[in-house]
């Protein structure tokens, strides 16, 4: 796959104040071999030396995380010492992982190792055990590391065999961890996502990322197949299966199955990691149908994530799989991580530069087509029917390249899935251009595999690009595919280009409460004390439903958790009605987890009707934030009930 040289949006190179900034990555360049003997001809430098330091001359992965006291780990796959033959899979002294240790903080020069863990002088050690039988336990493969306080933990999958290129299958994933500054790992033995029979658990490889006093463990199924899931865990409960919450789409749910994507993949090798500087999250992933290297950015955990974009190609770097990040080093301009390369089976050292990106709330992944490959493999667009991507013939709106459909008959379009919230606004934009003999085109989205349309626009012939709007609610869905297509008669076609898919301002799920479908609030809200929903029963302001708590005693509330960007302002606005006899109640947000209060409002009156509330608060140092409406009781039953609440930024 080429780097293009022209970008379909318009790069701006930001002055980075500390407020989050969407970046693009360019320029990427080898800074240093990490790992493995120097061959002829290599001229970057060579630091470790592990052939000849550590019996390690072929290995890969190399994820690292921050373990404390001025180092980071570095843990490497499946390694092999000497008889090695130049790609994975051969050679003597075969040990399953390997772990690393770096103080090295000047990274432009390379990575240079403090030592590695060793079992015997100038041997790397064999840190977690596998039994090393195909078909049972083939290898157990690092995928993610994280330490809390003095204790080390890593994430492993147990590799039951090795399929096809691309494919292998595990028996479960878990978390070891080691308190002797990881000389000695121990496999907890219930901390374990149980892989099923159709070898499809969400949660077989990951990346950890520590952030307001959590651990958010992103994860893929085994593979490189799958898509983004999302989990998290108090930082002291790691070890504590039960204690995991999964990301549904709204909310977090104790509930596995719930787990809802946060980004569309084909992919495997994750890494994610916070850059202070942006103000953004990162994550960075193999998409083996680009085969390309991607890179993913968002302002909160949950996303919403932006589109891929191509941080390593698979033409430039033949053979690569992945790009773990560095955690020291980072800029605003600057991105280093560790590259693996299935020939010569060795991780390096890679440095890219950043770029500002005006189109960050872009959803949607490489929108104007720019570095498609090659006619018809156009992932993450997808063809039905017939068509393909004009790549430099002069058919573009911007940039080089566009994407076209043309047929003598049927549905043919192009289409792309993304990641959406349920029962959430947003806003597709695209520009069209058709054949003159076009009467059946359009331009919407629906569910996933040509599901229930949940917003579309007709067009006729367009002799030039013209851009086509569409506004829909996302409903109960939490993937939508987006298309523009015809239906052809006689020899017809259109061209798309510049497409984007963003999010409605309002961040507040279930704003209206009147996709609640239970009397219990559910996910994305939640109750404290006595509150719930009333359904139909005729006291909304708006709608069929509305909130309420009531009681006589206590504090009584409605709440929910939000995604915000850090040192922001926002405002947040409810409507609230309250009993005769209510005295003490409040409308505001704070910080996670009963946190301090970052503003509110204290109405102590009766509010016989519904009455606006409006609260200004700045999000400080939190990417998310809980909302509140409640009540004490003091003595005698009162309530409230709420209704149409909204978050905005200012």
């Amino acid at each position: 796959m080429r780097r293009t040289t022209r970008w379909k949006w318009t790069l701006l190179l930001l002055a980075f104040t500390g407020s989050a900034h969407a970046v693009t990555p360019t320029g990427v360049t080898k800074v240093s071999r990490v790992t493995g003997a120097t061959p002829a001809g290599e001229t970057i430098p060579n630091p470790n030396q592990t052939h000849t330091n550590y019996e390690v001359y072929g290995t890969d992965l190399g994820i690292i995380w921050d373990k404390g006291g001025g180092e980071v780990f570095l843990a490497f796959g499946d390694t092999f010492g000497a008889g090695w033959c130049g790609n994975g899979g051969c050679g003597g002294g075969w040990r399953s992982n390997v772990l690393a240790r770096s103080s090295d903080t000047t990274l432009s020069n390379g990575l240079t190792f403090t030592t590695m863990i060793q079992d015997q002088a100038r041997h790397a050690k064999e840190i977690l055990p596998s039994k090393k039988v195909n078909n049972d336990e083939m290898t157990v493969i690092p995928t993610a590391g994280v330490t809390v306080g003095s204790r080390h933990y890593l994430h492993y999958m147990s590799v039951n065999h090795w399929g096809e290129a691309g494919l292998w299958y595990t028996n479960y994933s878990g978390i070891a961890y080691s308190d002797d500054n990881g000389q000695n790992w121990v496999k907890h033995p219930s901390a374990r996502w149980v892989n099923n029979a159709s070898w499809t658990n969400n949660f077989q490889m990951a990346a950890f990322v520590k952030n307001g006093g959590f651990v958010y463990m992103y994860a893929t199924p085994n593979g490189r197949r799958g898509n983004v899931h999302l989990a998290r865990v108090p930082e002291g409960s790691l070890l504590d299966i039960n204690a995991y919450r999964y990301w549904d789409g709204n909310g977090w749910s104790a509930s596995q199955a719930a787990a809802r994507p946060v980004a569309i993949g084909i992919a495997s090798e994750l890494s994610v990691s916070y850059n202070a500087a942006l103000g953004r999250f990162l994550m960075t992933y193999l998409n083996e149908h680009r085969q390309a290297v991607v890179l993913r950015d968002a302002g909160t955990p949950t996303g919403p994530w932006s589109g891929e974009k191509v941080l390593a190609s698979g033409s430039a770097f033949p053979g690569l799989y992945n790009a773990f990040i560095h955690p020291w080093g980072n800029t605003a301009t600057e991105l280093y991580f560790v590259m693996s390369q299935w020939t010569p089976y060795n991780t390096f050292l890679m440095r890219a530069t950043l770029v500002g990106d005006s189109e960050g709330d872009n959803l949607l992944s490489e929108p104007g087509f720019e570095t498609q490959a090659a006619t018809p493999v156009m992932a993450p667009w997808w063809l039905e029917g017939g068509g393909g991507v004009d790549r430099n013939v002069g058919g573009a709106r911007t940039g080089q390249d566009n994407g076209f459909v043309r047929a003598s008959s049927g549905w043919n379009a192009l289409k792309q899935s993304v990641v959406v919230q349920p029962y959430t606004d947003y806003t597709l934009r695209g520009w069209v251009r058709t054949s003159a003999n076009n009467t059946t085109g359009y331009f919407g989205v629906r569910g996933p595999g040509n599901g229930p349309i949940l917003g579309e626009r007709p067009f006729g012939s367009l002799p030039g690009y013209t851009e086509q709007v569409v506004s829909f609610n996302s409903g109960a869905s939490s993937v939508v595919e987006v298309y523009s297509g015809l239906w052809a008669s006689g020899d017809t076609w259109l061209q798309l280009d510049d497409v984007s898919l963003r999010r409605g301002a309002n961040l507040v799920g279930h704003a209206g409460f009147e996709q609640q479908t239970a009397a219990s609030a559910t996910s994305p809200w939640y109750s404290e004390g006595n509150a719930g929903i009333d359904r139909g029963a005729g006291f909304a302001r708006t709608g069929a439903n509305n909130a309420w708590a009531r009681n006589t005693e206590g504090w009584n509330a409605l709440k929910q958790e939000v995604g915000v960007t850090p040192n922001t302002s926002y405002t947040l606005t409810g409507w609230v009605k309250t009993a005769g006899a209510h005295t003490d109640g409040y409308f505001g947000a704070r910080v996670l987890g009963g946190g301090p209060i970052l503003n509110e409002v204290h109405f102590t009156q009766p509010l016989g009707s519904y009455t606006q509330l409006t609260v200004t608060f700045n999000s400080g140092a939190n990417h998310s934030v809980e909302l509140f409406a409640g009540m004490w009781g003091h003595g005698t039953d009162t309530w409230i009930q709420v209704d149409d609440v909204s978050l905005m930024r200012n």
